[in-house]
């Protein structure tokens, strides 16, 4: 579970992660992959492998973060919801399928 984000940091399971992040299967790594404020296919390579149900995507404070197109298309071609909206609304939804067990992966930018 996410339990606190502040500007360029999460709190997740107790432990604090800086920077952006991803997270399948209670398991958080860095997105270190982000080129612009752009979702692209290379960066959710490794949560395609994780085949969730459905995909959270955390745009950030202010909602900059983007979908490139081709993952939209790709996520509705594999029957992957998608919920994308700024951070704690993402957070909360995130939270929320955790707890109700779904298999739910997530991409979050940590800043603007």
């Amino acid at each position: 579970m996410i339990q606190e984000h502040k500007f360029g940091s999460f709190i997740i399971d107790g432990k604090t992660f800086l920077g952006d992040i991803k997270i399948m299967n209670a398991r958080v790594r860095y997105w270190s992959t982000r080129d612009k404020h752009v979702v692209f296919m290379k960066d959710i390579k490794d949560i395609i492998e994780y085949n969730p149900e459905v995909l959270i995507v955390g745009t950030g404070n202010s909602g900059y973060l983007e979908i490139d197109n081709n993952v939209r298309n790709f996520l509705v071609q594999n029957k992957i919801k998608l919920f994308m909206d700024k951070n704690t609304p993402a957070i909360d939804k995130y939270n929320q399928l955790v707890s109700e067990n779904k298999k739910v992966a997530a991409i979050f930018h940590d800043t603007c």
